[in-house]
């Protein structure tokens, strides 16, 4: 490898730690510069997923990208160049190690905190962890408890829990796990609540009635009628018979102090506006009804505080252990496998139990 670093095609320079880019090379110069790095030997997988991620930047070539990439490097498959350029993205050139693998990287690749990274990938070094130790002890540190099951039968193992926020099935998609049916998931929630609690549910327009009566029937105080409304995800949708839903609620029940910030703002109000996750946004779709990053965050963040238990029991790909702040413990339960690794993968953490 070192016999190949510098200059190799006009404005891209191989480093030990990737690729340096001159950001006035052209759609022409990038490819070119990803054949001639093709045909290099033994090039580190930084290096390629910074030229994949450099390509972005010609926006009138979106349409066929990642063809083109597959193309250049026909001999790796497609989620192999997909996860170089993640990784290359989720791990800046300045954080990277030359003494520690590409394999470590993609580890830390998934924390969304540039210290945090950078301690792991030293603690690594000065140790002389194996990737499969760096694995365990980042998992071993985090605030976040992931386990694989169905919350009916996982909920009676666990403890009380001062905030849920949950999205559960409400019948939107085909999928054989999305059934609607709210009754017995409340009542097997209900005595997880710590005594003083805050609990935001997700729910579709069409049960928003049903759902808050079920509430009042059990001895859930609602305290706000929070509507998130998701404007992009109906641009252009027609209807003959009825206007076009654009929102979707989210009940709020408790019998606990909002931890709202000092400074007033609009976050306050009880309508909510936020865009769904798309593929081409920084907040990834990753799960059908995933619902913003944003969003989640603002419901984790004004619904608890420092040293709280959060429960989020249907969490689908993580997003509410994504934003939970590291002061606070989340335990996050799926029942569908290929969710629970796409969890592990977005936050950097191994399930408790299978």
């Amino acid at each position: 490898m070192a016999k190949q670093m510098g200059l190799f095609a006009d404005g891209f320079e191989i480093t030990n730690t990737g690729l340096d880019i001159d950001q006035e090379s052209d759609w022409e110069g990038w490819r070119d510069a990803g054949q001639s790095l093709n045909a290099l030997q033994e090039v580190m997988p930084f290096a390629i997923g910074d030229w994949i991620a450099d390509g972005h930047r010609f926006k009138q070539y979106e349409h066929g990208f990642w063809d083109i990439v597959q193309e250049t490097y026909p001999n790796l498959a497609l989620k192999t160049l997909q996860n170089y350029e993640q990784v290359a993205i989720g791990v800046k050139s300045s954080l990277r190690r030359e003494d520690l693998s590409w394999s470590h990287h993609s580890i830390v690749a998934a924390i969304d905190n540039e210290s945090k990274q950078q301690s792991w990938l030293e603690q690594a070094v000065d140790n002389k962890w194996a990737v499969a130790t760096l694995r365990q002890k980042i998992s071993e540190s985090t605030h976040i408890t992931l386990i694989k099951g169905d919350m009916m039968e996982v909920l009676p193992t666990l403890g009380k829990f001062d905030l849920i926020v949950t999205d559960p099935p409400y019948g939107v998609t085909s999928n054989d796990w999305d059934k609607y049916d709210p009754e017995p998931w409340i009542k097997a929630i209900i005595p997880h609540l710590a005594e003083s609690y805050n609990l935001f549910w997700f729910c579709s327009p069409h049960y928003a009635a049903s759902l808050e009566m079920l509430f009042i029937e059990n001895g859930l105080p609602i305290q706000s009628r929070i509507i998130w409304h998701r404007r992009n995800m109906s641009m252009g949708s027609k209807s003959t018979k009825k206007f076009v839903d654009s929102w979707e609620m989210i009940l709020h029940a408790g019998n606990r102090d909002l931890n709202f910030p000092e400074e007033w703002s609009d976050a306050w109000f009880d309508v909510q506006t936020f865009a769904v996750p798309q593929t081409n946004f920084t907040d990834k779709k990753l799960h059908p009804t995933q619902k913003p990053e944003a969003l989640i965050r603002r419901l984790v963040e004004f619904g608890s505080f420092p040293d709280d238990n959060i429960l989020d029991p249907f969490s689908g790909s993580g997003t509410a252990g994504l934003v939970t702040p590291d002061d606070r413990n989340i335990t996050l339960i799926e029942q569908e496998e290929g969710y629970v690794g796409i969890t592990e993968s977005r936050l950097g953490i191994k399930r408790l139990v299978e």
